[in-house]
């Protein structure tokens, strides 16, 4: 899914609560994360969920990144695959194009 893709998902959910239970539904199908990386390393810093992130790198051509996370927030969780949908399995050049700020 890319960035048009979700705007026009968004626009079509009439207010904020059915957008808030497509956020959470989207968390609710990432894969889970092994508990082994559920560790201080991957934690995130600063956020006031407990937040963990992982990326794995797929040799190509073309290399890839492909990202992993959990949160203990389902809201969290939710906007995590947002983001993924927008960075993950992306070469670093295509994660580097996004706006993620102007996406968000």
């Amino acid at each position: 899914m890319n960035i048009d893709d979700l705007v026009d998902t968004f626009e079509l959910l009439g207010d904020w609560e059915e957008r808030y239970r497509f956020i959470i539904d989207l968390g609710r199908k990432l894969p889970p994360m092994p508990e082994a990386d559920h560790n201080e390393t991957n934690k995130v810093r600063g956020c006031m969920s407990q937040v963990w992130l992982t990326h794995q790198v797929e040799q190509g051509p073309p290399l890839k990144l492909v990202f992993q996370g959990d949160s203990d927030s389902h809201l969290v969780k939710g906007l995590i695959a947002l983001l993924f949908q927008l960075c993950s399995n992306q070469t670093p050049q295509e994660i580097l194009a996004v706006d993620i700020e102007s996406a968000f």
